[in-house]
Protein backbone atom coordinates (compact mmCIF):
# COMPACT_ATOMS: atom_id res chain seq x y z
CA UNK A 1 0.00 0.00 0.00
CA UNK A 2 1.35 3.54 -0.85
CA UNK A 3 2.32 5.99 1.49
CA UNK A 4 -0.96 8.34 2.26
CA UNK A 5 1.56 11.05 4.35
CA UNK A 6 4.81 12.01 2.09
CA UNK A 7 7.93 10.94 4.00
CA UNK A 8 11.07 12.78 4.19
CA UNK A 9 14.05 12.32 1.47
CA UNK A 10 15.74 9.11 2.21
CA UNK A 11 19.95 9.38 3.55
CA UNK A 12 21.16 9.05 0.15
CA UNK A 13 19.21 11.68 -1.10
CA UNK A 14 20.08 14.14 1.33
CA UNK A 15 23.23 13.49 0.80
CA UNK A 16 22.73 14.02 -2.91
CA UNK A 17 21.28 17.10 -2.64
CA UNK A 18 23.96 18.42 -0.07
CA UNK A 19 26.66 17.17 -2.95
CA UNK A 20 24.66 19.36 -5.36
CA UNK A 21 24.69 22.16 -3.67
CA UNK A 22 28.65 21.24 -3.04
CA UNK A 23 28.95 21.46 -6.39
CA UNK A 24 27.03 24.60 -7.25
CA UNK A 25 29.52 26.56 -4.79
CA UNK A 26 32.39 24.84 -5.72
CA UNK A 27 31.65 26.10 -9.56
CA UNK A 28 30.94 29.77 -7.96
CA UNK A 29 34.24 29.67 -6.35
CA UNK A 30 36.09 28.68 -9.19
CA UNK A 31 34.60 31.27 -11.47
CA UNK A 32 36.06 33.75 -9.06
CA UNK A 33 39.87 32.42 -9.06
CA UNK A 34 42.62 32.59 -11.45
CA UNK A 35 45.43 29.92 -12.36
CA UNK A 36 48.62 31.32 -13.29
CA UNK A 37 52.14 29.44 -15.21
CA UNK A 38 54.59 29.31 -12.61
CA UNK A 39 56.62 26.46 -14.93
CA UNK A 40 60.39 27.21 -13.66
CA UNK A 41 61.59 25.84 -17.13
CA UNK A 42 59.83 28.79 -19.07
CA UNK A 43 62.46 30.81 -20.28
CA UNK A 44 65.40 29.25 -18.28
CA UNK A 45 68.61 27.57 -19.40
CA UNK A 46 68.11 25.34 -16.20
CA UNK A 47 65.77 22.20 -16.39
CA UNK A 48 63.70 21.29 -12.96
CA UNK A 49 62.69 17.66 -13.33
CA UNK A 50 58.61 17.17 -12.49
CA UNK A 51 58.40 20.53 -12.45
CA UNK A 52 54.95 22.08 -11.64
CA UNK A 53 53.35 24.40 -14.32
CA UNK A 54 50.64 26.04 -12.86
CA UNK A 55 49.26 27.20 -9.96
CA UNK A 56 46.44 28.87 -8.33
CA UNK A 57 46.51 32.89 -8.03
CA UNK A 58 46.06 33.88 -4.43
CA UNK A 59 43.07 34.32 -3.44
CA UNK A 60 40.92 37.59 -2.16
CA UNK A 61 39.93 37.38 1.31
CA UNK A 62 36.63 37.02 -0.12
CA UNK A 63 37.10 33.65 -1.73
CA UNK A 64 39.61 33.07 0.72
CA UNK A 65 36.51 32.90 3.37
CA UNK A 66 34.35 30.70 0.21
CA UNK A 67 37.00 28.34 0.48
CA UNK A 68 37.18 28.11 3.85
CA UNK A 69 33.17 27.98 4.49
CA UNK A 70 32.70 25.32 1.68
CA UNK A 71 36.19 23.10 2.68
CA UNK A 72 34.13 22.94 6.20
CA UNK A 73 30.61 21.39 4.86
CA UNK A 74 32.82 18.74 2.39
CA UNK A 75 34.81 17.62 5.38
CA UNK A 76 31.07 17.21 7.62
CA UNK A 77 29.75 15.61 4.42
CA UNK A 78 32.58 12.79 3.23
CA UNK A 79 32.22 10.86 6.13
CA UNK A 80 28.71 10.87 6.03
CA UNK A 81 29.36 9.08 2.73
CA UNK A 82 31.39 6.82 3.79
CA UNK A 83 29.31 5.04 6.30
CA UNK A 84 27.70 3.95 3.00
CA UNK A 85 30.52 1.93 1.92
CA UNK A 86 32.30 0.26 5.60
CA UNK A 87 33.24 -2.74 3.35
CA UNK A 88 34.40 -0.97 -0.23
CA UNK A 89 36.17 -2.53 -2.64
CA UNK A 90 39.70 -1.47 -4.01
CA UNK A 91 37.95 0.34 -7.09
CA UNK A 92 35.21 1.54 -5.10
CA UNK A 93 37.95 2.91 -2.23
CA UNK A 94 39.99 4.69 -5.21
CA UNK A 95 37.07 6.51 -6.74
CA UNK A 96 36.11 7.73 -3.38
CA UNK A 97 39.67 8.47 -1.78
CA UNK A 98 40.70 10.44 -6.10
CA UNK A 99 37.73 12.41 -6.45
CA UNK A 100 36.91 13.54 -2.80
CA UNK A 101 40.69 14.31 -2.53
CA UNK A 102 40.36 16.11 -5.42
CA UNK A 103 37.73 18.37 -3.98
CA UNK A 104 39.80 18.69 -0.99
CA UNK A 105 43.16 19.89 -2.38
CA UNK A 106 41.60 21.87 -4.63
CA UNK A 107 40.06 24.28 -1.70
CA UNK A 108 43.44 24.09 0.16
CA UNK A 109 45.61 25.02 -2.68
CA UNK A 110 48.66 23.78 -1.98
CA UNK A 111 51.51 23.03 -5.10
CA UNK A 112 49.88 21.04 -6.77
CA UNK A 113 50.48 19.15 -10.14
CA UNK A 114 47.54 18.35 -11.34
CA UNK A 115 46.22 21.84 -11.37
CA UNK A 116 45.15 22.41 -15.31
CA UNK A 117 45.70 24.87 -17.40
CA UNK A 118 42.46 27.15 -16.82
CA UNK A 119 39.36 27.58 -14.29
CA UNK A 120 37.41 26.35 -17.15
CA UNK A 121 39.24 23.16 -17.17
CA UNK A 122 39.47 22.49 -13.28
CA UNK A 123 35.10 23.43 -13.75
CA UNK A 124 34.80 20.46 -15.70
CA UNK A 125 37.18 18.28 -14.00
CA UNK A 126 35.28 19.04 -10.88
CA UNK A 127 31.86 18.35 -12.03
CA UNK A 128 33.22 15.10 -13.01
CA UNK A 129 34.28 14.19 -9.84
CA UNK A 130 31.17 15.09 -8.19
CA UNK A 131 29.49 12.87 -11.23
CA UNK A 132 31.28 9.83 -10.25
CA UNK A 133 30.52 10.28 -6.78
CA UNK A 134 27.04 10.87 -7.03
CA UNK A 135 26.95 7.85 -9.10
CA UNK A 136 28.40 5.61 -6.30
CA UNK A 137 24.83 5.78 -4.57
CA UNK A 138 23.64 2.73 -7.80
CA UNK A 139 26.26 0.61 -6.58
CA UNK A 140 24.51 0.05 -2.81
CA UNK A 141 23.28 -3.40 -2.52
CA UNK A 142 19.48 -3.87 -2.71
CA UNK A 143 18.16 -4.75 0.88
CA UNK A 144 15.52 -7.15 2.32
CA UNK A 145 13.41 -4.24 4.24
CA UNK A 146 13.32 -1.46 1.61
CA UNK A 147 12.33 0.95 4.49
CA UNK A 148 13.52 0.31 8.37
CA UNK A 149 12.30 2.13 11.51
CA UNK A 150 13.98 3.29 14.54
CA UNK A 151 11.48 4.23 17.16
CA UNK A 152 12.74 6.78 19.48
CA UNK A 153 11.51 6.43 23.29
CA UNK A 154 9.02 9.27 23.96
CA UNK A 155 6.85 7.30 20.80
CA UNK A 156 6.49 4.48 22.70
CA UNK A 157 5.57 6.03 25.63
CA UNK A 158 3.03 7.39 24.17
CA UNK A 159 1.87 4.62 21.82
CA UNK A 160 4.06 1.32 22.12
CA UNK A 161 2.03 -0.22 18.91
CA UNK A 162 4.87 -0.10 16.57
CA UNK A 163 2.58 -1.18 13.39
CA UNK A 164 1.27 2.40 13.83
CA UNK A 165 3.52 3.91 10.59
CA UNK A 166 1.49 1.93 8.25
CA UNK A 167 0.33 5.33 6.89
CA UNK A 168 3.65 6.99 6.50
CA UNK A 169 5.69 3.18 5.22
CA UNK A 170 2.78 1.13 3.96
CA UNK A 171 2.50 -2.83 5.31
CA UNK A 172 6.14 -3.38 5.34
CA UNK A 173 8.58 -2.41 7.52
CA UNK A 174 11.51 -3.52 10.03
CA UNK A 175 11.27 -1.71 13.37
CA UNK A 176 15.10 -1.84 15.18
CA UNK A 177 14.62 -1.62 18.55
CA UNK A 178 17.54 0.55 20.27
CA UNK A 179 20.34 -0.51 23.31
CA UNK A 180 19.83 3.42 24.12
CA UNK A 181 16.08 3.53 23.93
CA UNK A 182 15.37 0.02 25.62
CA UNK A 183 17.93 1.79 28.81
CA UNK A 184 16.51 5.01 28.62
CA UNK A 185 12.83 3.00 28.86
CA UNK A 186 13.74 1.15 31.86
CA UNK A 187 15.06 3.64 33.45
CA UNK A 188 12.06 5.77 33.31
CA UNK A 189 10.04 2.35 34.45
CA UNK A 190 11.86 2.41 38.06
CA UNK A 191 12.24 6.20 38.32
CA UNK A 192 10.04 8.30 36.07
CA UNK A 193 9.26 11.64 36.67
CA UNK A 194 5.88 10.92 37.79
CA UNK A 195 3.50 7.97 38.11
CA UNK A 196 2.03 8.58 34.96
CA UNK A 197 5.13 8.22 32.91
CA UNK A 198 6.38 5.00 35.00
CA UNK A 199 3.13 3.42 33.87
CA UNK A 200 3.32 4.30 30.44
CA UNK A 201 6.97 3.06 30.42
CA UNK A 202 5.79 -0.59 31.76
CA UNK A 203 3.23 -0.54 29.61
CA UNK A 204 5.77 -0.24 26.52
CA UNK A 205 8.51 -2.72 28.16
CA UNK A 206 5.58 -5.47 28.46
CA UNK A 207 4.29 -4.77 25.03
CA UNK A 208 7.80 -4.61 23.92
CA UNK A 209 8.52 -8.37 26.22
CA UNK A 210 5.56 -9.91 24.31
CA UNK A 211 7.13 -9.71 21.20
CA UNK A 212 9.67 -12.11 21.83
CA UNK A 213 7.04 -15.04 21.72
CA UNK A 214 7.30 -15.01 18.23
CA UNK A 215 10.22 -15.64 17.30
CA UNK A 216 14.08 -14.69 17.74
CA UNK A 217 14.20 -10.83 18.51
CA UNK A 218 17.91 -10.90 17.33
CA UNK A 219 16.34 -11.85 13.63
CA UNK A 220 13.28 -10.03 13.87
CA UNK A 221 10.12 -11.49 14.54
CA UNK A 222 6.73 -10.61 12.77
CA UNK A 223 4.01 -7.47 15.37
CA UNK A 224 1.39 -7.91 13.11
CA UNK A 225 1.04 -7.94 8.92
CA UNK A 226 4.17 -8.28 7.54
CA UNK A 227 5.84 -5.12 10.28
CA UNK A 228 8.17 -7.13 11.95
CA UNK A 229 10.53 -5.84 14.78
CA UNK A 230 14.12 -6.58 16.36
CA UNK A 231 16.42 -5.93 19.11
CA UNK A 232 19.43 -4.76 18.67
CA UNK A 233 22.08 -5.06 20.88
CA UNK A 234 25.41 -3.30 19.38
CA UNK A 235 26.27 0.45 19.97
CA UNK A 236 28.64 2.86 17.79
CA UNK A 237 31.80 3.64 19.34
CA UNK A 238 31.55 6.81 17.41
CA UNK A 239 34.58 5.56 14.71
CA UNK A 240 33.69 7.82 11.58
CA UNK A 241 31.25 10.08 13.07
CA UNK A 242 30.87 13.57 12.98
CA UNK A 243 33.02 14.44 16.43
CA UNK A 244 30.52 16.78 18.30
CA UNK A 245 28.20 13.50 19.66
CA UNK A 246 28.96 13.23 22.85
CA UNK A 247 28.10 9.37 23.67
CA UNK A 248 27.45 10.41 27.09
CA UNK A 249 24.51 11.75 26.41
CA UNK A 250 21.42 9.02 25.24
CA UNK A 251 20.36 11.36 21.82
CA UNK A 252 23.56 11.06 20.69
CA UNK A 253 23.95 7.89 20.99
CA UNK A 254 20.71 6.64 19.95
CA UNK A 255 21.65 8.99 16.52
CA UNK A 256 25.28 7.23 16.36
CA UNK A 257 23.28 3.92 16.72
CA UNK A 258 20.90 4.98 13.54
CA UNK A 259 24.09 6.21 11.71
CA UNK A 260 25.55 2.26 12.80
CA UNK A 261 22.75 1.03 11.27
CA UNK A 262 22.24 2.61 7.82
CA UNK A 263 25.98 1.86 7.54
CA UNK A 264 25.19 -2.07 7.86
CA UNK A 265 22.01 -1.70 5.85
CA UNK A 266 23.24 1.02 2.95
CA UNK A 267 20.34 -0.24 0.91
CA UNK A 268 17.40 0.37 2.43
CA UNK A 269 16.04 3.59 3.81
CA UNK A 270 16.22 4.02 7.29
CA UNK A 271 13.77 6.58 9.21
CA UNK A 272 13.93 7.93 13.02
CA UNK A 273 10.49 8.00 14.42
CA UNK A 274 10.94 10.84 17.42
CA UNK A 275 8.79 13.94 18.53
CA UNK A 276 11.72 15.19 20.02
CA UNK A 277 12.74 18.52 18.76
CA UNK A 278 16.66 18.07 19.95
CA UNK A 279 16.99 15.29 18.78
CA UNK A 280 15.46 15.83 15.14
CA UNK A 281 17.67 19.00 15.07
CA UNK A 282 20.60 16.75 15.66
CA UNK A 283 19.36 14.10 12.64
CA UNK A 284 19.00 16.96 10.21
CA UNK A 285 22.38 17.65 10.94
CA UNK A 286 23.96 14.13 10.07
CA UNK A 287 20.75 13.77 7.35
CA UNK A 288 19.32 10.74 8.88
CA UNK A 289 15.71 11.23 8.07
CA UNK A 290 12.86 11.65 10.97
CA UNK A 291 9.46 11.29 11.16
CA UNK A 292 6.55 11.71 14.04
CA UNK A 293 3.58 9.37 15.06
CA UNK A 294 0.75 9.38 12.52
Amino acid sequence: MASTRPVPPTYLDRLRSDLELIEEDYVRILADSEIRNINPNRGSDMTFVAATKWGWVPSSLELEASRMELLGRLRQWEPLLRLLFPHPTPEVTKRLDVNLGLLVRWLERPRDRTIPSSTEVATERIRDAVATLRQLGDLLPADPWAVRLVVDTNVLLDDPDVTIFTSLFGKRYMVHLMPAVLRELDDTKRAGRNPELREAAKKADRRLKGMRTNGDMRLGVRVAGDVHATFEHIESKGEGLPNWLDLDVPDDRLLASTLLLQSRHPGSAVYVASGDINLQTKLAAVGLPFVEAP
